[in-house]
């Protein structure tokens, strides 16, 4: 029963949070309820659907068959290192936030935005596929790939769709500087790496909260790392 539910709330996540932000019924509804009331209804509907699966993937560890099961060692050198980098990613998004999101910024590839356009997105992105690393159970791979890495980079082309309809020409050299997964332009040469450009605070602020989860992992979540 409670594998089902974890599954629906899930999937009913990710279908709508998808759904609501297409072009045609996204505009619908801002036509229709006028933008504060669709962010409230997007958010109230969210909510519904992540809060259940979430109370039940962290109090119900590991329901369902398992898919996989990687050494514990495996789980760590792959699991780690990409919390980390999933971390700094969504820190140093607040830092510098990108213009193809819902937040107004300066249309320009600076900081982390040379390594994506969609720091917030790909960092939670990275969250989930780092938990799918250490936890093969059916109900943590389907919490963990459809909420996050499944939103995650869906929404992040979501939003590229919705500027490039917009026909703003300001995003013309900003999308081909810049790519969605991490790493892409710079691995193509359509970007380079500044670390001048990160605040060195917000480095060492993602560094200490991915210390202080490391180390106070079993505590809060039950499942300790070592």
């Amino acid at each position: 029963m409670l594998l089902t539910l974890l599954i629906t709330f899930s999937l009913a996540f990710a279908f709508t949070h998808v759904i609501l932000s297409h072009g045609g019924i996204r505009a619908s509804l801002v036509e229709k309820l006028g933008v504060l009331r669709f962010r409230a209804l997007y958010s109230l509907v969210a909510l519904g659907t992540f809060a259940p699966a979430a109370v039940i993937a962290f109090t119900e560890r590991h329901l369902g068959p398992v898919l996989w099961d990687l050494p514990r060692w495996l789980e760590l050198v792959v699991a780690l290192p990409l919390m980390l980098f999933a971390l700094e990613l969504i820190i140093l998004s607040l830092a510098t936030p990108s213009p193809v999101s819902l937040v107004p910024a300066k249309v320009e590839a600076r900081g982390v935005l040379r390594i994506t356009r969609h720091p917030m997105n790909m960092g939670w992105a990275l969250f989930g596929l780092a938990h799918l690393t250490a936890s093969g159970a059916l109900g943590d791979v389907v919490f963990f790939g459809a909420c996050f890495v499944f939103v995650g980079i869906v929404g992040a082309y979501h939003l590229d769709r919705r500027k490039h309809r917009q026909g703003d020409e300001a995003f013309t050299a900003f999308f081909k500087e810049t790519s969605v997964l991490p790493f892409v332009a710079i691995l193509f040469r359509r970007q380079r790496l500044v670390f001048a450009e990160m605040p060195a605070p917000m480095l060492f602020l993602g560094l200490v909260a991915w210390m202080a989860l490391v180390f106070f992992h079993g505590r809060l979540f039950g499942a300790p790392l070592f």
